[in-house]
């Protein structure tokens, strides 16, 4: 069960102010072409957006979600987005607009703080990641967030740049990603990483494995990954309606520093606000062998803004955009462990930078089960920029929509809607090649949530997907598929669940990544024109226990994914796109914990074994979107000292040899490591937290098996982070 509390408020231009940052601006559409409305400055060229679904199967709307959608900010013309390097500025400049005389007129809506409940979609996720759990592991990269989970793996080590997500051994690009909703972008680079955020901007990470409901939104062939961000609720101090928070954070290996200060509040029962930013400067670090990893510093800049309006009881409109921008020094193939001596181990100047923007509109009148109705919109824009003799740029754009309602008939919930997604992916280089690949779905879905007892609940869905994608040929794909899901929950008492489902996901033919577009020697002939998409299957049976102090669950799972789509480019020829077999991801998760008082202990265990056309992945594997699974386990000690509001925590990690890979594979196994982190957070005051954290305490030198190899000969230098001291403030006002 989820909940999250929400209170009107509004934006005083002052906080806006404080957050600009001034950078140079070159914008092709003047102002006086951006058409002002309800105080948005909104370029007339970007209407057209999308958010996808927000919530599972099962999901009952009691109130309203700080949700997703987009009205572009003096984003200038077509592909301009994150081309300028103050566009974050613009947004904030809304915000200003937001807090004008006009916006804040006395003309409140009496409305209690709402409360949105999802029954039901805690029991579809696999993981949750909370705020508390953000504060005590203290994570500087989504290699230090996922650190902890038994069915996430990120490859790249603490190489910023390189970072991708793998979810049961798939790759996050065949995953639907979500940040407040708004779905992000797929690949810009093969060798490069998608996305990237400041662990500290969110408050929840939810992991939906596998192929699922209805409403998870195309292309989700492996799951869902769902990021959100804090509200203003989640810093207040109680009986404060504003506030500023001032945070810094340091770790001793590769001597990042990070400060941050937010803005807040909700100054009446309307409107409510958040502005927060943050930059870190990291230098190399070091594995547990003392050597330096190259490539490794980073210097990113993160902005978060949020805002909330209630006109009138039962509406609420929600605006949230989030912004990152790293540069630095690179290999060019950021993925790999490089021997120094080798020409692919230059560094070069490198610039990555995201944005996701989202608007929602909700309309839940009181007293009327059958409207509960969600328009959202959203719009991102991920670069990739090589300064190099022959500069390249990789963009790729994500934009939709999405309008659903759920109608309640006693027993029965019907969600049931629309959604629209548009996605292009653009290669640049400085000799004039511009190439792009543009694709679309339309989808229509619904998903029937019925309970007959207490006890039962039953769900099911189907969805309907239509995609098309236009290539830098110009030849055209389409793909149709209707998608359904079937879910059975039994709780037998208060306290055990068991559970089963099945579900399939479809995902038509993508456009490929904007550097490999501009490859000169083009799309050769090889290429199936004749693809329509890949398609997902995922079957789940499990049980979960929760009572007595204890706590246990297991869950074994089985997924495919059956025509899996590769595009190659071979060196000296051109580059093609062909269905190139199947992903099978198969295991077993299991989990048993137990509470003593302030003492508690949980075991994690999982076992996932994964085949690519029926042979052993290994991390050579990395292009096919793939990664190794194996055996983890990972015991989580916690202990709290109320009287002196201290947490202490303890964490090991134990992975085991991986000996199942294939033939060719230069390696015999891989090898197994632990490693073993120490944190403790104090809350002297209401208003203040420290943490503090030792990480691989016994300076472990290991490579994570997902880690790409610098071909298939089994070697790579991309350690992980060896020992490191990290230290954490906040303090509230």
């Amino acid at each position: 069960m989820s909940h999250a509390a929400f209170a009107p408020a509004a934006i005083p231009a002052i906080g806006a102010a404080a957050w600009r940052y001034r950078r140079d601006l070159f914008c092709p559409m003047s102002l006086d072409k951006v058409k002002p409305v309800f105080g948005f400055a909104i370029c007339a060229c970007r209407l057209l957006t999308r958010h996808p679904p927000v919530s599972p199967a099962n999901t009952q709307f009691r109130a309203f979600s700080p949700g997703s959608g987009i009205w572009p900010l003096i984003c200038c013309k077509k592909e301009c987005l994150m081309t300028h390097r103050n566009e974050f500025r613009g947004t904030v400049i809304l915000a200003a607009l937001l807090a004008s005389p006009v916006m804040a007129q006395d003309s409140t809506v009496p409305l209690s703080p709402i409360t949105l409940t999802l029954p039901g979609e805690d029991d579809a996720v696999s993981e949750v990641i909370s705020a508390e759990d953000i504060e005590k592991r203290q994570p500087d990269t989504l290699n230090d967030l996922f650190s902890d989970s038994p069915e996430v793996v990120v490859s790249g080590a603490n190489r910023m740049a390189a970072q991708k997500v793998y979810v049961r051994g798939i790759e996050e690009t065949m995953l639907g990603v979500t940040v407040d909703g708004a779905r992000q972008g797929g690949n810009m680079y093969a060798h490069s990483g998608n996305f990237s955020i400041d662990p500290y901007l969110l408050k929840r990470v939810e992991v939906d494995a596998g192929a699922g409901s209805a409403l998870a939104g195309p292309g989700a062939l492996g799951g869902s990954l769902r990021y959100q961000t804090k509200d203003p609720e989640d810093l207040l101090l109680p009986g404060r309606n504003q506030g500023v928070m001032l945070k810094f954070s340091a770790q001793t290996n590769g001597r990042r520093i990070a400060p941050a200060v937010a803005f807040y509040g909700t100054p009446d029962d309307r409107f409510a606000y958040l502005v927060y930013g943050t930059k870190s400067w990291a230098r190399n670090y070091e594995d547990g062998d003392g050597n330096k990893v190259a490539d490794t510093d980073n210097e990113p800049m993160d902005g978060l803004v949020k805002l909330r309006f209630r006109p009138a009881e039962g509406q609420e409109l929600t605006f949230s955009t989030t912004y990152r921008r790293d540069e630095g020094r690179r290999a060019y193939r950021s993925n790999f462990g490089i021997p120094d001596y080798l020409p692919d181990a230059i560094p070069e100047d490198q610039q990555l930078s995201w944005r996701s923007t989202s608007l929602n509109y909700r309309y839940d009148p009181a007293g009327n089960p059958m409207i509960d109705m969600t328009l959202s919109a959203y719009d991102t824009h991920s670069r990739l920029y090589r300064d190099i003799e022959v500069d390249q740029t990789a963009d790729w754009y994500t934009r939709g929509i999405d309008l659903r309602n759920r109608s309640e008939f006693g027993r029965i919930a019907v969600t049931y809607g629309y959604d629209y997604t548009w996605t292009k992916s653009r290669g640049r280089d400085g000799e004039g090649r511009d190439n792009s690949e543009t694709g679309g779905n339309h989808g229509l879905y619904a998903q029937v949530d019925y309970t007959p007892t207490d006890q039962w609940l039953l769900s099911a869905g189907l969805r309907y997907d239509r995609a098309v994608l236009e290539d830098m040929n110009g030849n055209d794909y389409k793909g149709v598929h209707f998608s359904p899901n079937l879910r059975l929950r039994y709780e037998p008492n208060e306290n055990l669940a068991l559970f089963a489902s099945w579900g399939e996901a479809f995902r038509g033919v993508q456009p490929y990544e904007g550097l490999t577009l501009i490859w000169p020697l083009g799309l050769g002939d090889e290429t199936d024109t004749s693809l329509t998409g890949e398609l997902a299957r995922t079957a789940e049976l499990g049980f979960d226990y929760d009572g007595g102090g204890w706590r246990m669950g297991m869950t074994g799972f089985t997924s495919k994914i059956e025509d899996k789509i590769r595009s190659w480019q071979g060196r000296g020829s051109p580059w093609f796109r062909q269905n190139d077999g199947d992903i099978e991801s198969r295991g077993v998760t299991v989990n048993l914990g137990r509470d003593w008082g302030n003492l508690s202990a949980d075991l994690h265990y999982s076992h996932i074994d994964v085949k690519y056309n029926g042979e052993p992945v290994s991390p050579g594997d990395w292009l096919n979107g793939v990664t190794p699974g194996g055996d983890k386990v990972i015991l989580a000690l916690g202990y709290d000292m109320p009287s002196q509001r201290i947490r202490i925590d303890w964490t090991s990690t134990f992975v085991l040899k991986q000996t199942d890979l294939p033939a060719d594979f230069e390696l015999d196994n891989l090898p197994s490591y632990d490693v073993h982190d120490l944190s403790v957070t104090w809350r002297p005051k209401e208003n203040q937290s420290y943490s503090l954290a030792l990480t691989n305490i016994f300076d472990e030198q290991y490579l994570d098996h997902s880690t790409a190899y610098y071909g298939v000969d089994g070697w790579s230098n991309l350690y992980e982070m060896g020992r490191s001291l990290r230290v954490s403030g906040t303090i509230r006002f």
